[in-house]
Parts: C-alpha cells; sequence; structure tokens
C-alpha cells in the first residue's frame, strides 16, 4: 500500500505541478494581454494626439487663409472706392467741359448774331445811301 500511497502522492504532486504550470502560463499570457491593451490605449492617444495637432495646424491654415482674403477684400475696397472717386471726377469734369462748350456756343451764337445785325445795318444804311443818290 505504501505503493500505493506514494503513487497517488506522485499524481496528485504532479498535477499540482502541472496546475501551477497552467497557473503560470495563464499568468503570462495575461499579462501579455494587459501588455497588449497598454500599448493599444498608449498607440490610439497618440494617434488621438496627432490628429488633434492636425486639425490644429489645418485651422490655423485657415485662419492664414481668411486673413489673407479678408485683407485682399479690403484692398479691393479701397481700389473699388479709388476708382468710384475717379468716376466720380470724370463726370463732374466731363459735366464742366460740356457747360464750357454750352458758353462757349451761346458767346459764339451771339457774336454771329451781333455780326448779322451789324451787316444788316451797313446794308441798310448803303441801300439808304442808294436811294439818297
Amino acid at each position: 500500500m505504501r505503493t500505493q500511497e506514494i503513487r497517488w502522492a506522485l499524481i496528485v504532486t504532479g498535477t499540482a505541478v502541472a496546475l501551477g504550470a497552467c497557473s503560470q502560463q495563464a499568468q503570462i499570457a495575461n499579462d501579455r494581454k494587459q501588455d497588449i491593451d497598454q500599448q493599444k490605449h498608449e498607440q490610439k492617444q497618440m494617434i488621438d494626439q496627432r490628429a488633434a495637432e492636425l486639425k490644429g495646424a489645418a485651422d490655423q491654415d485657415k485662419k492664414v487663409a481668411e486673413q489673407l482674403i479678408e485683407d485682399q477684400k479690403k484692398q479691393l475696397d479701397l481700389s473699388k472706392n479709388a476708382l468710384n472717386e475717379s468716376r466720380t471726377q470724370i463726370i463732374k469734369q466731363t459735366d464742366l467741359v460740356k457747360q464750357d462748350i454750352d458758353r462757349q456756343v451761346n458767346a459764339d451764337k451771339k457774336q454771329v448774331d451781333q455780326n448779322a445785325r451789324v451787316v444788316n445795318a451797313q446794308i441798310d444804311n448803303a441801300a439808304k445811301r442808294h436811294e439818297l443818290h
């Protein structure tokens, strides 16, 4: 019986060793899974951080582009205002030139009327003198 007990003791010990080895393997596997989960978490954090940096850079680029557009818009508005002012000046200048032309036309017409009166008067005087002779 002693052999039987030794045998059972060996079987129980072997089983305990085997279970201990399995338990140790299970702990190693569990530790590796935890390491992988930690790495996964860290990698996702890095991805999120990089995405945030890229989005921030995109927002900054957008802000710069919008400011450039706004500056160009202001410059165009200034140019438009200058062109409108030039147009207004041209209109005023053209109106003044036309008024001056109208004054000159009236003066020329008056002079033509005056010249015609003078010539008509001279003709009338010559005709009267001719009748007198």
